[in-house]
């Protein structure tokens, strides 16, 4: 989805990532003909891809080119969130809808599907400072703690993209700073969310209801695993938290989550995810990148043999079977 506040400020926005909003479109049409990150390690791991518009700027009416990959939701936000800076991002309408989305097309994988786990992943310019944002007014942690490089044209990063970072977030909580979001998930998408970020949080809700397991992505996911564990508790039980961000907010959107399944009596989480590879991809890419793994734990539990199976074992080393004759 587009985030009205990556718009350039001539546009009412905020400039808030190191590219255009408009590469969210192109990301979205590298999906559709199977040439993104995602579109790859999918098809690699035999993973089936379904991506769903829930608020691309660009209006493309009911289909997406032809259709292949990405669907249009039709509760999609038209025109993308607004500039949180100035006001609340969407309606409550509007985030009930994403959710909705987010439930409606998990259900249908489940069932089509029959899927076992899951993976979700997001595509949206400006959705690092978002999930900022949503951390900052659901914690109340520092803001200067919570803010990163994002998607950048090299590793390195850009010490003023974060400090610009940095500035929009705390205008975005002085904006709405007489709304008590600590722990209100719901009002705090409406004011600072995105409508992926909310779609998703409908996925795993969904995904908690029928007892799917989830492979958590990096940064933008884990915050809205932290928004659907805010709203449901019971989430903390399915996720599964596959790859560490370089942004430095995941960490704490996983403390969160902790506290919550410590509080429920939940299974302890681990405190970071399986893998760790500095990745600013997006698109769910970490968590993809995981799904081998976990295939061989489950091959692992299931198939290999105990030391006392091993023990048992009886061979018999004299059989004809063994004699080979000149």
């Amino acid at each position: 989805g587009d985030h009205g506040v990556a718009k350039d400020q001539s546009d009412g926005g905020e400039n808030c990532s190191a590219y255009p909003q408009a590469v969210t479109q192109k990301v979205l049409e590298g999906l559709e003909y199977k040439m993104a990150g995602a579109s790859v390690l999918a098809a690699t791991n035999d993973v089936s891809l379904h991506v769903i518009d829930v608020g691309l700027a660009t209006d493309y009416g009911n289909s997406f080119g032809p259709g292949n990959v990405v669907a249009v939701s039709e509760h999609k936000v038209i025109g993308g969130t607004q500039n949180f800076c100035n006001g609340p991002a969407m309606s409550k309408e509007q985030v009930d809808g994403c959710i909705l989305a987010g439930r409606k097309e998990t259900n249908r994988i489940i069932q089509e599907l029959k899927a076992k786990v899951l993976v979700f992943g997001e595509v949206g310019i400006g959705n690092t400072t978002t999930s900022s944002a949503l951390i900052a007014a659901m914690t109340g942690e520092a803001i200067d703690s919570l803010c990163g490089f994002g998607a950048t044209t090299d590793r390195d990063g850009d010490a003023s993209i974060v400090s610009r970072k940095i500035e929009i977030v705390k205008k975005a909580i002085t904006c709405h700073k007489t709304s008590n979001m600590v722990d209100n998930p719901t009002l705090a998408l409406q004011n600072v969310g995105g409508a992926e970020i909310a779609a998703v949080v409908g996925g795993i809700l969904e995904a908690s209801d029928q007892n799917i397991p989830v492979l958590v992505d990096g940064f933008i996911v884990t915050t809205a695993a932290m928004i659907a564990v805010l709203i449901e508790p019971q989430v903390c039980r399915i996720l599964c938290f596959a790859t560490k961000s370089t942004e430095q907010g995941q960490l704490l959107a996983m403390k969160k989550i902790q506290n919550v399944a410590k509080r429920y009596k939940f299974p302890s989480l681990p405190e970071e995810p399986a893998l760790n590879m500095n990745l600013r991809m997006g698109e769910g890419t970490g968590a993809l990148l995981a799904v081998p793994l976990l295939r061989s734990i489950g091959a692992i539990v299931s198939e290999m043999a105990t030391l006392n199976d091993v023990l048992s074992l009886k061979v018999n080393y004299n059989t004809n079977d063994n004699k080979q004759e000149c």
